[in-house]
Order: structure tokens, then sequence, then C-alpha cells
């Protein structure tokens, strides 16, 4: 269960700066139309994002005793934590890419 529940929490927080930015009327890198995705591009991507998280999270949660729930919770937080170090570290590696050109 625990490589589930991390990829949910990932997926989960990726849904985030994809749905903003499509709002936004934005373009983003998302795998669905390459670096220059457009904003219902983003739009999409969130909402698969979303979806995939939700069914990943919606599996097995009854008839948990609570400490295997609390382990699962932990694996959630755990891909939320790494989905959130990965976009950081992207963002940054842009900004310097964009100061040194």
């Amino acid at each position: 269960m625990t490589a589930r529940d991390a990829l949910a929490g990932a997926l989960l927080v990726n849904a985030i700066p994809h749905a903003i930015m499509g709002i936004a009327g934005k373009r983003c890198m998302t795998p669905l139309r390459g670096p220059d995705s457009g904003p219902a591009a983003n739009l999409a991507w969130s909402a698969a994002n979303l979806a995939g998280g939700a069914v990943l999270l919606a599996t097995g949660w009854r008839g948990l005793d609570q400490r295997t729930a609390d382990s699962r919770l932990g694996w959630v937080v755990v891909g939320s934590f790494a989905m959130t170090a990965f976009g950081v570290g992207y963002e940054l590696s842009r900004r310097l890419r964009r100061e040194t050109a």
C-alpha cells in the first residue's frame, strides 16, 4: 500500500499548480502538450491528476485499524512532500537557467 499511497499524494499535489495555471490562463509544461501547454491542457492534466489521486486513495480504507490508516496517511504525506520538493526544484532550476541565459 505504501507506494500507491505516496503516488496518490504526489498526484493530488501536482493537480494544484496545473489548475492554477489553467484558471489563470497561463502556459505551463504538461505531458499532454509539451513545454508550452496552454490553459486547457493544464486543466485537463490537473483533472487527470486529481482523478488518479482520488482513485488511488478511495480504495481499501474500510475496515482498517487505526495504525494501518495512520501509516497510509503518512505515505500520502511523503508523496505530497516529494512532489512539492520536485516542483520547487524544477521552478528554481528554470529561474536559474533564465538568469544565466
